[in-house]
Formats: C-alpha cells, structure tokens, sequence
C-alpha cells in the first residue's frame, strides 16, 4: 500500500509543470501508442507483464487511452453482484485495477505519459442519482442537450434522437415519441452547461487522476459548441458561447485538481478541429494542452480508386497552420473509431490487406511528421464497427477491438519497425 501511495502522489520533473514546459513535454514524445485499457488482458490471456513487454518493446513514452471511463465504474469488483463481479475481474474494469496496472507499469517505464480518458457525449442514466429508474431518467433527461434552451429551432428530442441512431439504440426508420425514445434510451448526450452533468464528467476524471494518471483524453469535449455552431451557423451565438466556456471551464478545472490534490498538472487532450471533405473548422480557443485529428477513411483507402494513403495535403497544412495560429498547442493523430458505417478503424481493419495495412502505417507516420503531427500506432483496442453488420475480421476471430499482434492483423511487427526508427533518429 505505501508503494501505491508513492506511485500516484509523487509528481516526477515532466508533469510537475505547466505553462510552456507543458506543451514541450508533449512535444518530446517520441513514440506514442493506443494501448485501450492496459487492464483487460484476461480476455485474451495477456497479462499485464505482457503488456509492460509490448510497451518497452515499442520504446513508448506517451500511452494513449491507457484506460477509459466508458460506463459507471466500481471501485473494486467484488462491489458488484456475483456475475458482473465475475465478468468485472476479467475485463479488468475497476479503479482498483487501474491503480495497480498504472503502479506496475510506472515502475517498469517511469517516464511514460500514461493517458487515461472519458468520453464527455455519454451521460449514463445509472449516473444520476435517484429515487427509483424513473426518477433518474426524468432527472438524466433533463440534464441532455436542448437546443431550445437557447432559442434554437432544434428540440432535445431531435438531438437525443439522432444520438440514438447513431449509438444503435433506434433503426433509422423507426420514429418514436419523446417519452418512448427517453425509454428506449440508457445513454444520453448531455449539456455540457449543465452543472449536475459537469460534476458527473469531472467525478470520473478526478477517479482517474487519484489512481494515476498522466493525461486525460476527453472524447468530444467541444461536440456541442460544434453542433450548435451548425444549427445557429455563427460562433458568437449565445447558444456556442456558453459551450466552449463550459468545455474550457471543465479544463481549467481538471488543471486545478491535478496541482492542488496532487502537486501535478495533468495534460487534457481532446479533437479541436471538425473535418468535412476538404472543409476545416478549427475551435477558436482552447486551454487544451494538445489537440487530437483523424485521417479521413478515404485517406487510409479510396473507396473509388483504392489508393492507400493518399493524404489531402493542403487541407492538412491549412489545419495544422490554423491550429498554430489560434491555439498554439500540439496536435497528435489516431486512427479514429466507434460508431456505424464506414470508420476509420473500420477501413483500417475491414478492407487492407496484411501488406496494405502496413503501407499504410509506413505512409500515415512519414507524412504526420512531416506536417508536424505525432501520429499515435494502434497497437490495441478501438472498436472496429458496428458488430454483426459489417465487421467480419474480429482479433483472435471474436472480439470487435483491433490488436496489431491478431493473426488477423499482423501489424505489430512494422509498428515496432517504425517506433524504432523514432528512437533512432
């Protein structure tokens, strides 16, 4: 136990600091990885000592999405019910869990930047507290955007509506009433204003924080100030405002608690750009320690001529000097994933061949840095697609994440080739 408490209170000489040594402590990474719960090994029978192996194997010093906050979290197992308990152990899903895996690892590569995250567009009904299932779905469903809370024409029902689509709760040709869609729904995209929501998202980060970590991935922090900057179409609308101050606030706050709880400043990361085809849109401000892009999936591979790697360069020069101009901070790049249709990560596993694949990774690594862009190897997890529709390729033929060591998949090997060559030169 004292060991734990020397692990996760001592700050080290890289993430002490703030201000300017904070940005060149990100731009020092070498070798960035997606490792997506380090904790999970039971599944595949990978140990955590195995996963310490690939990380020193790869000379990793910036770990990203090292574990996530994806649903309530307890903070040991053996909280739960028998069954869960069971399948909570396996899956390694417990703070207790991330406390012991950041420790170990810690003391194997005590220079990593171990990155945990969340994702600030779920607000999980289980969340809320309450009387009873209604009471906490009434109070979840009034902590969910509406846009009419604004003046805007777009009603909550509208955005849950679409959100629900897109996470498979409704087929796109059903309609529903709000209150059945409410029913339907056990996840909601929430108001980032909504104070009740804020200390929801900033409880599972300051968990993180005392079991750990470095950094914090937060997935879509400004989805909502980017949403409501397309339904009013002006970034000055009232409506955008109190969004980006709420994301920005939600950031200064996580600095806070990391210097004062822990006499360490944590980095936040989160997407800074929204993307269309050849159309850039850059957040106007951030206090963001580093932003996160995506290639296109027609980049990893043209669906019309199925050419690999064919990056838009002057749209890429355009994001990158935009983001230099108005926010200042590093960008990274991941093969992104999650959601239906076609992905990135599903391109990336679903339609390359072993050798495509690896073309890929050689061609992605070369032309992010050139642009000045540290591109993050995947080398585990991510969700390749919308299971039982369209993903056939499955790491060790069952499961729906991506593994770079699945004989499916095959690119561990060229992602050490090219780590190694980061380190050498």
């Amino acid at each position: 136990m004292y060991y734990f408490y020397w692990c996760i209170n001592t700050p080290t000489k890289e993430n002490s600091r703030g201000g300017e040594d904070t940005v060149n402590s990100l731009l020092s990474v070498r070798v960035a990885v997606q490792y997506r719960y380090v904790t999970d090994g039971g599944v595949i029978n990978r140990s955590l000592d195995d996963v310490i192996k690939i990380l020193k194997e790869v000379h990793a010093d910036f770990l990203f999405q090292g574990w996530l906050t994806q649903r309530p979290c307890p903070e040991k197992c053996s909280d739960l019910p028998p069954v869960e308990a069971t399948l909570c152990m396996q899956r390694g899903y417990s703070y207790e869990h991330l406390r012991d895996a950041i420790c170990r690892i810690k003391r194997e590569l005590p220079n990593l930047i171990f990155c945990g995250g969340t994702q600030a567009e779920f607000l999980h009904v289980e969340e809320v507290p309450g009387r009873d299932l209604k009471d906490r779905k009434n109070r979840a469903w009034e902590m969910s955007l509406n846009p009419e809370k604004w003046g805007l024409t777009v009603s909550r029902a509208d955005i849950q509506f679409y959100w629900a689509k897109r996470w498979g709760f409704v087929r796109e040709d059903e309609r529903l009433s709000e209150e059945e869609l409410k029913w339907r729904m056990s996840i909601y995209f929430p108001d980032l204003t909504n104070p009740e929501f804020q200390d929801i998202l900033l409880s599972r980060i300051y968990r993180q924080i005392d079991c750990g970590v470095d950094a914090v991935w937060i997935d879509m922090l400004y989805m909502q100030a980017l949403m409501l900057k397309h339904i009013s179409g002006s970034w000055s609308h009232p409506a955008v405002q109190d969004s980006l101050r709420a994301a920005n606030e939600i950031v200064d706050r996580i600095h806070r608690y990391g210097l004062e709880s822990k006499g360490k400043y944590i980095y936040v990361i989160s997407w800074v750009a929204d993307v269309r085809g050849n159309i850039v849109e850059v957040v106007p401000k951030t206090n963001l320690d580093a932003g996160m892009v995506a290639p296109d999936a027609n980049e990893i591979k043209n669906r019309e001529t199925g050419e690999i790697g064919e990056f838009k360069e002057e749209m890429w020069k355009e994001l990158v000097k935009e983001v230099k101009d108005k926010l200042g901070i590093p960008l990274f790049a991941m093969i992104d994933y999650g959601g239906p249709g076609r992905t990135d990560l599903y391109v990336f596993s679903q339609e390359l061949t072993f050798e495509e694949a690896g073309e890929f990774l050689r061609l992605a690594d070369d032309f992010f840095s050139k642009m000045g862009i540290i591109f993050i190897y995947p080398v585990h997890g991510g969700d390749m697609g919308r299971l039982g529709v369209n993903v056939t390729k499955l790491s060790y033929g069952r499961f729906n994440w991506y593994d770079s060591l699945a004989p499916e998949f095959q690119t561990y090997e060229v992602i050490k080739e090219l780590a190694a060559r980061k380190v050498e030169g």
